[in-house]
């Protein structure tokens, strides 16, 4: 496997969940591709901390179904199927509909001008194609959406269902559809701008909606090619 360079994480408390964060952010890149073994040797040695947290970071990400452990080959990365993408989707779909709803009424000027920004990075991102930068973007304007609703709940949830769906998202991502994907958050920003809280609805199907289907685009190129 192709040596990855990675950086060192200070050891904090929560640096568990840097390690799931970092393994994740190595499968949404395509640096670990399906079917890769998930060396918790390696891991620690690269990260230089010590092996008990990288097990339980494995085994969170385990929960989460992104890796899995098999018989006489280890922890390996899970292969993605259309419909893990589309469940992930749909979930936060509806969670982010609620999102929005409570966003439209409690946005204030403050909070338009950092999704503006967030914005105008992830476009920014986009043109240069640099997709890691993109990806966390992305998951930043949309988590930012969910906190100004001031629902603790509803943002508990989010970040639960987020994990595998932005995961998923990364490996979906290509030059092309980069910034596309930057302009249709355009129609998200507003409508919590505009106050319009059925148009925000209908923007946050949309764009779900539009994924979903890149969804079965990319398994009909698939099919096509195999």
């Amino acid at each position: 496997m192709t040596k990855i360079k990675r950086k060192p994480i200070e050891k904090r408390p929560l640096y568990r969940e840097e390690i799931g964060n970092a393994i994740r952010d190595a499968i949404a890149s395509g640096d670990l591709k399906p079917g890769d073994r998930i060396v918790e040797t390696q891991w620690a040695k690269d990260l230089g901390v010590s092996q008990s947290p990288v097990r339980e970071a494995i085994r969170e990400l385990e929960m989460m179904g992104l890796v899995e452990n098999i018989p006489y080959q280890g922890c390996i990365v899970r292969k993605i199927t259309e419909r893990d993408m589309k469940d992930a989707y749909r979930v936060r779909m509806h969670l982010e509909v609620l999102g929005i709803q409570g966003a439209v009424e409690g946005a204030t000027d403050e909070h338009l001008k950092e999704l503006h920004k967030i914005l105008v990075d992830m476009e920014a991102a986009a043109k240069k194609k640099a997709f890691n930068s993109y990806t966390k973007l992305n998951e930043l304007f949309h988590e930012k959406i969910v906190e100004i609703s001031q629902n603790q709940l509803l943002l508990r949830l989010w970040k639960q269902s987020h994990i595998q769906g932005s995961t998923f998202f990364g490996t979906q991502l290509s030059p092309q559809t980069l910034e596309e994907l930057a302009l249709r958050h355009k129609a998200l920003y507003d409508a919590i701008a505009a106050k319009d809280e059925k148009l925000a609805q209908e923007a946050v199907f949309q764009h779900f909606q539009e994924l979903i289907d890149e969804v079965d685009k990319s398994t009909l190129v698939e099919r096509s090619q195999a």
